[in-house]
């Protein structure tokens, strides 16, 4: 997922924003959108401060922007991102944690406890949430070049120990949240149960979806500042009224490779390969004791280090446990399937999903959903609600995914 080539560096001289503590140096860093800088407006913007620490930016700089493919090409494909999707409607959240949900002039931590954002990223997220009713809390570390695991931790500690902050968005993925992760206390999943904070994100993210549902706590799977760019109406709509307590169904048109069937658990999962950073650790979802439903996608990898993937979750039990499962989006893949083709597996592979369905179901009797129109495109990217029990049910003209125990 991570590591594409085409990455160059792009640095940019910042001044210094009052009241948030930005370095002089700006690195736009990681594969999200591509966007233009523009000042902040920092009327609305209230910083996190925290006593134990002090530091001032450094110049150290950080990796550049993946350059993603425009247009049509025949090096890339996607999958997924254009299934027929519909919201059959929203039912209000009043599970066990109906306090959970944001309402207008709620604070809301902005921070990136995996890479740095690129000022652009911040600035439109600031702005959106503002935009939405929020009123937006910028991290102290948020956009420090030079910034350490540790300071991403004190973030993240400083948001949930924050008695006003009522849920922490995520500017963006990339990479690292699987080191901060461990690297907090053993108490770090009572403290993550015990602040009542949604956390919404996805990607590098998957960590932190991992370590709420090992909680008890639902988080949001959506969007991050690509949700204040180029993400469609209907996704930005239901990804806030997702995170203000109206939860969506969905239903889809099934595919050839869709198993046939029904089942109900805690829909976990997130990124295909940042699952795999989770497998026993102290936050792994796939061991917290309930049925689950997985959700995987994936961005840039090819079809061999998808199966790679999928074979590490297998090998520890993670899809024969799991109820059902829903695979998402296969964003950016290599059309070049080099080695691994199919060839010496009975034929060519058609698509992401005929290597599934022919490597990795044919063992299980349990309801598959292929397609479903979350991941890393930029225009689709359905939330989801994670930590939560959900029902799958898969016919042979679609598929449903619902939440349970909502009321």
């Amino acid at each position: 997922m991570h590591n594409q080539a085409g990455r160059k560096l792009t640095c940019a001289i910042l001044a210094l924003t009052t009241g948030l503590l930005f370095p002089l140096t700006s690195c736009n860093t990681g594969g999200d959108t591509d966007m233009t800088d523009e000042p902040i407006d920092t009327a609305s913007i209230t910083s996190i401060t925290s006593e134990t620490s002090d530091t001032q930016a450094t110049d150290n700089t950080a990796p550049g922007p993946i350059i993603n493919p425009t247009g049509t090409s025949a090096n890339w494909f996607d999958e997924g991102i254009d299934v027929n999707i519909e919201i059959t409607g929203y039912s209000t959240y009043q599970g066990e944690y109906p306090g959970l949900f944001l309402s207008p002039g709620d604070k809301v931590a902005v921070l990136s406890p995996s890479s740095l954002p690129s000022e652009e990223q911040l600035n439109k997220t600031i702005e959106g949430l503002s935009e939405w009713g929020f009123v937006p809390v910028a991290g102290q570390h948020v956009f420090e070049i030079g910034r350490t695991v540790e300071d991403c931790r004190e973030d993240l500690i400083t948001a949930l120990n924050d008695p006003e902050i009522k849920a922490i968005f995520c500017v963006r993925g990339g990479y690292g949240s699987s080191e901060v992760m461990d690297i907090m206390t053993d108490d770090m999943i009572n403290l993550i149960r015990n602040s009542h904070k949604l956390i919404i994100g996805f990607s590098d993210i998957t960590v932190y979806h991992s370590a709420w549902s090992v909680a008890g706590i639902p988080s949001v799977h959506a969007t991050m500042s690509g949700a204040f760019t180029e993400l469609s109406d209907t996704c930005i709509e239901a990804e806030r009224n997702l995170i203000m307590g109206q939860v969506p169904s969905y239903r889809c048109d099934t595919d050839e490779y869709c198993i046939k069937g029904s089942a109900e658990g805690v829909l976990i999962g997130g990124n295909l390969f940042t699952m795999t950073a989770v497998i026993n650790t102290a936050y792994d979802c796939t061991k917290a004791g309930k049925p689950y439903i997985l959700f995987v996608e994936e961005v840039g990898e090819d079809i061999q280090h998808i199966h790679r993937f999928l074979e590490v979750l297998k090998h520890a039990g993670v899809l024969e446990r799991a109820s059902g499962i829903v695979f998402g989006e296969w964003t950016e893949i290599p059309s070049d399937f080099g080695g691994y083709g199919g060839d010496s597996r009975g034929g060519e592979f058609r698509s992401v999903e005929d290597m599934i369905a022919r490597e990795f179901l044919k063992e299980y009797n349990k309801p598959v959903a292929f397609g479903f129109p979350a991941g890393h495109s930029d225009k689709v990217n359905y939330p989801l609600l994670m930590g939560q029990t959900a029902r799958l049910s898969v016919t042979d003209s679609n598929y449903t995914l619902e939440w349970t125990g909502l009321v």
